[in-house]
């Protein structure tokens, strides 16, 4: 039996000859970029199908080329650079041709890009993102970290080349009310997929950095949803939840929202929103303790005039009191002068009768006066010496009376 033996190059043209019959026109494919280069205005680009549920495991792999006049063609079409929008790890819906080269093998042309797919897609990613932030109460905690009442050493996470930076440096350092802060600048990717790569890296840098800062920011000028959709990473979410400093975004424009913004303790607008609001925080303080300056200058100026009325009624009152204990003593005076002669007189009565309640006294003492009421005295003559336990027989005693007196002897006892 005769076998039948291609060789490679006609094995090859008969699979061109099937892809050019079966696949004539352009076709939509869907797939998501694993690797993407521009060299001298042509993108290579690496498209990738994993199977569902499986992040990791890829079923389909192919080449795909934009050439440069299709790439200036989507430059002007797109919303943003195809640089920008081609990145690794976004899903694309591209309009291909088929193109089989015996030599080189298959490739696919990529003619178009349909951005609207890639925004539905990233759409619903996201809302099942901002589902599991809500989920895991990651918008909880940031929140709840309290600002310093002033806000002085600040971590930037931005670029030195992006329009927002420069504009929220430039209104934050030429306020006019000669606010002084320090900013330490910290690099990340704006867009891409560097950016949760390169967002990441930084958080971890602030915390060991030498300063302790009082905010983090995170800056970011207007852009594109494709150009925002970096920060809807909910490795960047859970970063910024469980951030031990309060964290302030200004993301994109007015209008725009990323899960970052939902899950940071503050979201501002735009960075030059951050930079009015970080003016407006310390001017609040700087007015509360103007405040607090004036409450006390005007309890001290009570005080003062207060204190000074005291030393004013202490005064007159010290002025008035010799006055009056000088007239208290006048009046005292007086009233001794006024009242001294009757007291002297009184006095000089009382005493006049004492005297005279005395001198009764004396006078009925006299033995005379005691005679005239009829007593007599007995006594011994001199001579008679008394003895303990009286008088004895023939003793002589002489007995004295009103009229006269005469002697006796007594005959017994």
């Amino acid at each position: 039996m005769e076998l039948n033996v291609f060789s490679l190059y006609d094995l090859g043209t008969l699979i061109k000859r099937v892809l050019s019959l079966n696949f004539q026109d352009k076709i939509w494919v869907k797939a998501e970029i694993s690797g993407c280069k521009v060299v001298r205005g042509i993108a290579y680009l690496e498209l990738v199908e994993k199977e569902e549920g499986q992040s990791d495991k890829i079923i389909a792999q192919q080449s795909a080329v934009i050439w440069q006049g299709t790439l200036q063609k989507l430059n002007g079409k797109l919303s943003e650079p195809i640089t920008g929008f081609l990145e690794i790890g976004r899903e694309i819906l591209v309009l291909v041709q088929i193109d089989f080269n015996v030599r080189y093998g298959l490739k696919l042309v990529i003619d178009d890009i349909d951005p609207a797919y890639t925004l539905g897609k990233l759409f619903q990613q996201r809302q099942e993102l901002e589902k599991l932030i809500f989920t895991e109460k990651l918008h909880e905690p940031n929140k709840l970290i309290p600002l310093p009442l002033v806000i002085q050493r600040i971590a930037v996470l931005s670029n030195e080349q992006a329009a927002g930076y420069q504009d929220f440096v430039h209104q934050l350092t030429e306020n006019s009310m000669n606010y002084a802060f320090s900013l330490t600048l910290f690099p990340i990717s704006l867009q891409g997929n560097l950016v949760e790569e390169t967002v990441l890296i930084q958080l971890a840098e602030i915390l060991e950095a030498d300063t302790a800062f009082d905010a983090v920011l995170i800056l970011r000028g207007g852009g594109s949803k494709l150009d925002l959709a970096g920060f809807d990473s909910i490795k960047i979410c859970r970063a910024i939840s469980s951030f031990p400093i309060k964290i302030i975004t200004g993301i994109g424009h007015e209008v725009d929202e990323t899960l970052s913004d939902i899950v940071a303790g503050i979201s501002l607008k735009t960075p030059t929103a951050v930079a009015e609001y970080l003016l407006y925080h310390n001017q609040n303080f700087e007015t509360s303790i103007q405040k607090m300056v004036l409450i006390i200058n005007d309890k001290t100026r009570y005080k003062v005039q207060q204190s000074k009325l005291k030393l004013l009624r202490c005064q007159h009152e010290l002025s008035l009191r010799p006055m009056r204990v000088i007239d208290r003593t006048n009046t005292k005076l007086q009233n001794i002068q006024q009242y001294l002669p009757n007291l002297i007189i009184n006095r000089l009565k009382k005493e006049e009768v004492k005297l005279s309640f005395f001198q009764r006294l004396i006078e009925l003492a006299n033995i005379s006066n005691t005679l005239k009421r009829g007593f007599s005295i007995t006594q011994l003559l001199p001579g008679n010496k008394p003895l303990n336990d009286g008088v004895k027989p023939n003793m002589e005693v002489e007995t004295i009376w009103e009229k006269g007196s005469f002697r006796s002897i007594i005959i017994d006892k």
